[in-house]
């Protein structure tokens, strides 16, 4: 694969990215409260994260040995935003506009995401946490408000004018994207596994635990939050202890290099809060497991990237496996949230992904022969 060129400044990168986050956030809280609503089983709203981790490994597959420009991809990941979102404010609600709604979206995990990730890791030696810090603490941040912007303009206006508002929006991503240094993108999927090598089952771990985790708050949180409002404010509420998190970790200097301790520490208290979150039984437990993980998670996922750019691995082939992995695992993650709704408890399956994020830190002590973690 053709390496990223290192020319972009943090700034245009963050240009671009956060009003990418913008557009992703305003509407997508309250798609699954829009669908269920409309009549759409748990079933199906836990089936329809299949189609959306399902979607990248698709497209990884069949740009294989493709060669594209890296504004190109980032463009059509884009258009895939307008066009889900398009799609849900234009259709009648029903399970197959969910389906095809979650695929679209799904397709921008690849599309924009590893061409991106690969300019914004590439330009972060040396300085892996703190830049990664900032990366997932932009989300948390506009969290804070978003959600309950939604919830206005859905109580007061409609749902379909906050899916057309979420469409319009990605276009400015689009325009900020022009000013990003465009460069040649391919890759040959073996090299890249290649690539990751010591790292593939650590990634497969985070993407179970990710892919798992989405559909399950996605879907218990429904069982108590049934109105815009509700959601909106459960979703901004919940994110204030991510913030904080945000803070704690970018005190944590990247020359510190105390990587393997605080993926350790971090990892078993997202493992825990994730496990206790399967005791909730009322609405003020949900509010506080989730909460607690969103605290730990805003810890805890910094350092996971941090450690393979600590590795001085190729970061462009880096992406693309990594997106590979997580995907997989995403997808076997979904897999036990259904089969735990269909014969056993949706919130067994939250014991069972707290279970296997507290497995993170023992692999990465079995890998030590293949990585490097401080």
């Amino acid at each position: 694969m053709c390496p990223m060129k290192t020319e972009n400044s943090l700034g245009r990168l963050l240009a671009t990215y956060i009003p990418f986050s913008a557009a992703s956030g305003l509407g997508a809280g309250l798609v699954y409260l829009y669908f269920r609503n409309a009549g759409v089983s748990d079933t199906d709203l836990v089936a329809s994260f299949f189609f959306y981790f399902l979607a990248p490994l698709l497209v990884i597959l069949a740009l294989n040995n493709r060669k594209m420009s890296s504004r190109t991809l980032m463009w059509l990941g884009l258009a895939a935003g307008i066009a889900a979102y398009a799609l849900v404010a234009l259709l009648p609600p029903s399970k197959e506009a969910l389906f095809a709604y979650s695929f679209l979206i799904g397709t921008i995990c690849f599309l924009f995401w590893v061409p991106f990730n690969a300019m914004y890791f590439g330009i972060s030696r040396g300085r892996a946490a703190s830049l990664g810090t900032i990366y997932f603490s932009v989300g948390p941040v506009l969290s804070l408000v978003l959600p309950l912007i939604a919830a206005t303009i859905a109580q007061d206006i409609g749902f379909g004018t906050l899916f057309l508002a979420s469409a319009a929006l990605y276009v400015i991503p689009m325009i900020a994207a022009v000013r990003l240094t465009d460069s040649a993108h391919s890759y040959e999927l073996k090299a890249c596994l290649d690539e990751l090598i010591g790292f593939k089952t650590l990634v497969l771990i985070e993407g179970i635990y990710g892919g798992g985790i989405s559909a399950v708050i996605a879907v218990v949180s429904l069982f108590y939050f049934t109105t815009p409002m509700e959601m909106g404010t459960f979703l901004s509420v919940t994110t204030i202890f991510a913030v904080i998190a945000s803070v704690v970790v970018s005190k944590l200097s990247d020359k510190s290099r105390r990587r393997l301790e605080y993926i350790k520490l971090f990892g078993s208290g997202l493992g825990l809060v994730t496990l206790l979150g399967g005791l909730a039984t009322n609405a003020l437990a949900w509010y506080g497991a989730m909460s607690g993980r969103n605290f730990f998670s805003s810890l805890f996922w910094p350092f996971t990237t941090a450690i393979i750019v600590d590795n001085k691995r190729d970061m462009a082939k880096s992406m693309v496996s990594r997106e590979f992995m997580l995907n997989v695992g995403r997808i076997i993650g979904v897999g036990i949230v259904l089969s735990c709704s269909l014969f056993l408890s949706i919130y067994f399956s939250l014991v069972l992904l707290g279970l296997c994020i507290m497995a993170y830190p023992f692999v990465i002590e079995m890998k030590k022969r293949h990585i490097k973690v401080e």
